[in-house]
């Protein structure tokens, strides 16, 4: 089984979680770097499914149990960092009783995130 399977995808009160154990994670934020557009990779409870665009990240669901990710390199690297950094941190934590996370998601008014 390809370590990416190991992430998991859970949607609840519109709020949309992609987790995982490090390796995992690593695993799937280089699948989505390094293949060609567009790339679809299974998870567990879901689908994960990049598309490269022109524009900014649009981070959306498809049904119940896909995750849309689009938007060009620069825009769609920002969700491989925040895989790859929720990795290190997981591994680097010294209090392991706090899962470790990111958020990637607009706040009105905030000039660094699009609404769309």
């Amino acid at each position: 089984m390809d370590d990416h399977r190991l992430c998991r995808l859970s949607v609840s009160d519109g709020e949309v979680e992609l987790a995982g154990p490090p390796a995992a994670l690593r695993t799937l934020a280089r699948l989505l770097r390094e293949h060609a557009d567009p790339v679809e990779a299974t998870i567990t409870g879901g689908t994960v499914v990049q598309t490269e665009t022109v524009g900014p990240l649009l981070v959306s669901l498809d049904g119940e149990a896909t995750l849309h990710l689009s938007g060009d390199r620069e825009c769609l690297g920002i969700v491989w960092d925040a895989l790859d950094g929720v990795a290190e941190q997981a591994e680097t934590a010294d209090d392991r009783a706090v899962h470790r996370h990111q958020h990637i998601e607009h706040l009105p008014g905030d000039g660094y995130r699009a609404p769309e």
